[in-house]
């Protein structure tokens, strides 16, 4: 049933099929109104009846079926939208909104973020939070009954519903959105306020804010609520490099709103666990940053790492629904064995200043001071690719490597030959040599587990993408580092290391699973 507010609206006459000579403007609210609409409230959600009057929704089958019918001498080819259009419906038809006036420019990838943000029931109100309320944004139309703030979240909802109910049809699709069974059509829970001015000056001051940040949606969560005020800012900042990262290597699917990114982390709360980890071991010396590393993403990658065991089933992980942690298959055994995160929580340990990790700081330090035109030290100058190909490299021997076997790496590791060494080609995908001495990177970092490298990571040329080198910190301020390990040392240790891998090291399959048992 139309509310007060749309029942208001219909007073004002459609659109002119032809534009005329400007008249008078009708005042719909002739003051400031402001209307909650929830299931809690007595007016209801708003639903999708009343959303496509606020906003005068109107296709182009259904603009030429109004301009026949009130020009019966015209054809419906004389009436289309061309490239004038507000945004395509799920059926990819045009779609105009006549009562959108003076708002800013559509950004549809925004509002089709907002659509999965509907269907998976995480709208903030108290049909999806029952007990609680919504959130206090607000849909905005001005006096003239235009819609100057709120274009986004309606056309979601709108085409959010025809999502719901084209699935409804499909037996196969009949459950894709579960959080809706019960449920006639997807409504939207808001605060509209009506009667807004028009005048230039007061459009452009509206949502003149700054826009939070996902670091400053954990702030305001329950997460790290035990730590300092400037421990948690670190912290969540931390955090949420490391779900920007894990997403990605993951191939989840889906859009990074707010709401997803907050359920991500909730369906992965050991992560939890990782950057608190690496925020310590980070500590105020700032050992990871000063090794060109981004605290944040060795936090995913320590996730990463933790789930790398042979009995991780990364397939049944990411068919989950969504995937979590406590995704099982079909014999009920969980998806994830964490049979290494010890040792992947050691490793950045050991990372961080151990001497026997000299080799794999060096090789760090030493591509991110690389060139593309350097014949002694050939790279792309520090690249997130090449970064994880090295750590990817690293964790692979240290995972392999028993505790009384001696040193997991020598100065060998980093010879033209050595484990901690990158490959680069200067022919692209179809053998035609890259321009201007240009290369681009072979390795592809996998950490195995629930690590999906090809989905998002490809290799990348000198000039499309660079990785920004961070200001060293002040020494002064550093922990000390241990003494690295003397060349006699490394000499004595490196055939004994070689000899290891040799022999088949990096199998370890079947010494895992005899040591699970």
């Amino acid at each position: 049933m139309p509310t007060a507010a749309t029942r208001r609206l219909t007073t004002q006459a459609p659109a002119e099929l032809v534009p005329a000579a400007p008249e008078p403007r009708i005042i719909v609210y002739d003051r400031v109104g402001i209307t909650e609409y929830s299931t809690s409230s007595e007016h209801g959600p708003l639903t999708i009846a009343d959303m496509k009057e606020m906003l005068g929704w109107e296709t182009e089958k259904e603009y030429q079926a109004r301009a026949v019918r009130d020009k019966p001498e015209s054809k419906p080819e004389h009436w289309l939208y061309g490239d004038d259009y507000h945004c395509k419906n799920t059926d990819d038809e045009k779609v105009r909104t006549w009562r959108n006036a003076n708002n800013r420019s559509f950004d549809d990838k925004w509002s089709e973020a907002l659509e999965q943000t509907l269907l998976n029931g995480q709208w903030a109100g108290p049909l999806t939070i029952p007990g609680e309320t919504v959130n206090g944004e607000t849909i905005r139309i001005s006096r003239y009954g235009s819609v100057l703030s709120g274009q986004h979240q309606m056309t979601a909802a709108i085409r959010a519903n025809e999502r719901l109910q084209k699935a409804r049809t499909n037996p196969a699709t009949i459950d894709k959105y579960p959080f809706w069974n019960g449920h006639a059509e997807v409504v939207l829970e808001s605060i509209v306020i009506t009667g807004l001015s028009e005048d230039p000056h007061v459009l452009m001051t509206i949502d003149y804010v700054k826009p939070r940040t996902s670091a400053d949606v954990f702030f305001t969560s329950a997460v790290f609520r035990e730590k300092t005020q400037s421990e948690r800012k670190e912290y969540c900042r931390m955090l949420a490099v490391a779900v920007d990262l894990l997403w990605d290597r993951t191939d989840a699917q889906g859009y990074k709103t707010h709401p997803e990114i907050v359920g991500f982390v909730e369906r992965h709360k050991k992560l939890l666990g990782c950057v608190d980890h690496l925020a310590k071991v980070n500590g105020t010396g700032r050992r990871i940053s000063k090794l060109y590393l981004s605290a944040g993403q060795c936090a995913a990658l320590c996730y990463l790492m933790s789930t790398s065991s042979p009995d991780t089933d990364g397939d049944v992980y990411r068919n989950g629904f969504p995937p979590s942690e406590s995704v099982v298959g079909a014999d009920n055994q969980p998806a994830i064995d964490w049979w290494y995160r010890d040792k992947a929580t050691e490793f950045w340990e050991k990372l961080a200043g151990d001497r026997w990790f000299l080799p794999v700081r060096m090789a760090l330090e030493r591509i991110v001071k690389s060139a593309a035109d350097n014949e002694n030290n050939q790279g792309l100058g520090g690249t997130l690719q090449e970064k994880l190909a090295i750590l990817a490299r690293a964790w692979e021997i240290f995972r392999n490597h028993a505790n009384n076997a001696g040193p997991p790496f020598t100065h060998d590791d980093l010879t033209e030959e050595g484990a901690l060494s990158l490959s680069y080609i200067d022919l692209d995908d179809k053998g035609n040599r890259l321009p201007d001495d240009q290369i681009k990177l072979l390795d592809v970092a996998d950490f195995y587990g629930i690590d999906c490298p090809d989905s998002k990571i490809k290799p990348i040329g000198r000039d499309t993408e660079r990785a920004k080198r961070p200001t060293r910190h002040d020494d002064s301020k550093s922990e000390p580092m241990p003494a690295p390990p003397t060349k006699e040392e490394i000499e004595q240790l490196s055939q004994e290391a070689l000899e290891r891998r040799v022999a088949g090291q990096y199998i370890v399959n079947a010494a895992h699973k005899k040591a699970k048992k």
